[in-house]
């Protein structure tokens, strides 16, 4: 039998996760896998059915996908967080954009932020306006992080793991040795940073354009900082018009539990209809003259 060709593949255990999947995430990814031919799926327990699967965060079970019988199957196996919703408009083949490489696709921090300057920008606002959310005063180095978490600190770039174009031929042994190998600490972001220190010392990082993976609390206090203010995200109008205008700016949006900018997945305008019939005028309501 010949295998098949893509899958994009998320996980969603608990019921908020599944309820907050299904309503705001996963029409999005419908639509960017029947433009594209991928097959998607959704897991919605742990893969790993011994005591070891929950004594983690979920997290860990993204490790664990590419020795299912239903996924071995495919060349290509796109992994995606169930908090990211595509720009099905404008979004394209993530595989065809990855390319013939054994390595993992994936958007890497320096490729975010190319200099100091942002990287610092984006923490001082953050930590400033944040109301004790963001509680660091200035944002930890990739080499930091991997020390906090416990790993050597010979790597200096990081992944986040929410996105990543995997084969099973060639990743399912390494991702298996992560999960059996490796340890959740309070430094290591589920299992983010193990997982991105070794991908580097492997020599497996290939790459994306870092639209395949933004994140909105990121975007928000880089270009939308006034939307950290409670009284302004109060203003539904003001929240649509900026998390739709980071949606359209970019090809994944990932909106990260950091106990702010979840739930503005909601304002997402024209998630079904072309993003220029958007009526800005019946949005915002009538102009008192």
């Amino acid at each position: 039998m010949s295998a098949k060709v893509k899958a994009l593949v998320t996980l969603a255990i608990g019921e908020d996760y599944l309820r907050m999947w299904e309503a705001y995430y996963k029409p999005s990814l419908e639509k960017y896998a029947e433009k594209h031919g991928y097959d998607l799926f959704v897991i919605d327990d742990y893969l790993d059915a011994t005591p070891r699967g929950p004594e983690r965060t979920p997290h860990w079970q993204k490790l664990l996908i590419l020795e299912h019988p239903e996924f071995r199957q495919y060349e290509h196996v796109v992994w995606i967080d169930a908090d990211i919703n595509i720009n099905f408009h404008h979004a394209p083949c993530i595989v065809d954009h990855a390319g013939d490489t054994d390595a993992i696709g994936l958007v890497s921090h320096n490729q975010v932020y190319v200099n100091d300057e942002l990287w610092t920008n984006r923490w001082h606002r953050a930590h400033q306006l944040g109301g004790g959310i963001f509680e660091r005063p200035h944002g930890p180095s990739p080499v930091e992080r991997y020390r906090e978490a416990g790993l050597p600190d010979d790597v200096d770039d990081m992944v986040n793991t929410g996105v990543m174009v995997l084969q099973p031929a060639k990743h399912a042994e390494f991702l298996r040795w992560i999960y059996d190998t490796c340890d959740e600490n309070p430094y290591s972001a589920n299992e983010q940073m193990s997982l991105s220190y070794h991908i580097f010392r492997q020599g497996l990082f290939q790459p994306l354009d870092p639209r395949f993976n933004r994140t909105w609390s990121e975007e928000m206090v880089q270009n939308y900082p006034f939307l950290m203010n409670n009284l302004t995200r109060e203003i539904q109008p003001v929240m649509a018009l900026c998390v739709t205008a980071a949606w359209l700016n970019t090809w994944f949006l990932h909106f990260l539990a950091d106990g702010l900018s979840r739930g503005d997945v909601q304002f997402i305008l024209s998630q079904f209809d072309d993003p220029t019939k958007i009526n800005l005028q019946e949005l915002m309501g009538p102009v008192e003259s």
